[in-house]
């Protein structure tokens, strides 16, 4: 058996009643007061038994044996602790980043200069248009794009990246072993210039629940969002807009929030509802310079790593 410290954290991932603000209160409590191994874990869940108790009744063996196998399937796990664990996610989300991430790929991404392009699966042709036209602008900027893979804007975006000879991030919403390429990206190479991204367990089928988690990591990752076409808040049966949710949490997380002016795409009401809430409306005409001399102006943040993710245009 390996007491190895990635071993540790993909345990304590495992253990019962262990979510990710506890896990970052362990990582910043260890941070700060001395170095980070097992025994320190274990010293922390001994506060409360339960934890403690739920943390021995693992089976190391078998739990070893699930680690591995990911590890054997070219699939690489980073913690918390990790020098490659997105920055961005750490300043944005803070107590609830995800404590493990799971990706293929070019792991240089995790900390590129990122953009969020959100909205629709079923995108009118107005926000169609802009999408594309967005993404190859901030492409050739030299920004990374990240989103989510889901039919609509995801796609576009995601493809539009490509195809202008830059770089995304593909967050998934289930397990990584779950990751089919859909036939519009059938004539594209994804060596170098991808990340295929989750945070959940790579055999994690996808549910509604674990697609709002994501769209969380999603916006955590990135230093604005961009929102193409969104829905009200809760639809007439009360179901969530993700794009609006992705939106909400920009806002809370002071994000810089961009928002496509509501006129140029149907069916966006919560397109105008983010614009009252503090979201930047943009059209077509100033997108880009309007994303260009925000970021550009996020010069008073104190905190020297936070003023470097938002320096970068």
């Amino acid at each position: 058996m390996t007491s190895s410290l990635e071993y540790t954290w993909f345990k304590l991932f495992k253990t019962e009643g262990v979510g990710p603000k506890t896990i970052n209160n362990i990582y910043q409590t260890l941070k700060n007061n001395s170095e980070i191994n097992e025994n320190k874990i274990v010293e922390y869940l001994s506060k409360k038994n339960k934890l403690l108790t739920n943390w021995n009744n693992i089976n190391d063996e078998l739990c070893f044996l699930e680690y591995q196998k990911i590890i054997n399937q070219n699939i690489n796990i980073i913690n918390l602790d990790s020098k490659d664990y997105p920055l961005n996610l750490k300043i944005n989300l803070k107590n609830s980043a995800p404590p493990l991430l799971f990706f293929k790929g070019n792991k240089k991404l995790l900390n590129a200069k990122n953009i969020s392009i959100v909205g629709s699966r079923n995108v009118f042709e107005g926000g169609i248009n802009f999408t594309k036209k967005i993404t190859k602008e901030l492409t050739l900027s030299g920004l990374n794009i990240v989103s989510g893979y889901a039919k609509g804007v995801d796609t576009i975006s995601h493809l539009s990246a490509l195809e202008n000879d830059g770089t995304t991030i593909f967050v998934l919403s289930y397990g990584i072993n779950d990751f089919k390429r859909k036939k519009e990206f059938s004539d594209l190479k994804l060596n170098d210039n991808s990340l295929i991204l989750s945070q959940f367990l790579p055999e994690t089928n996808w549910s509604a629940s674990n697609a709002m988690i994501r769209n969380k990591t999603i916006v955590g990752l990135s230093n604005a969002v961009i929102i193409i076409q969104a829905g009200p808040e809760r639809d007439e049966k009360g179901n969530m807009s993700g794009s609006f949710n992705s939106g909400k949490v920009a806002l809370e997380n002071n994000i810089p929030l961009f928002v496509l002016k509501p006129s140029i795409v149907e069916n966006a009401r919560g397109n105008l509802d983010l614009i009252k809430k503090g979201g930047i409306e943009v059209s077509p005409e100033n997108a880009i310079e309007k994303i260009k001399e925000i970021l550009n102006s996020k010069k008073s943040i104190k905190n020297k790593e936070e003023q470097s993710a938002f320096d970068f245009i």
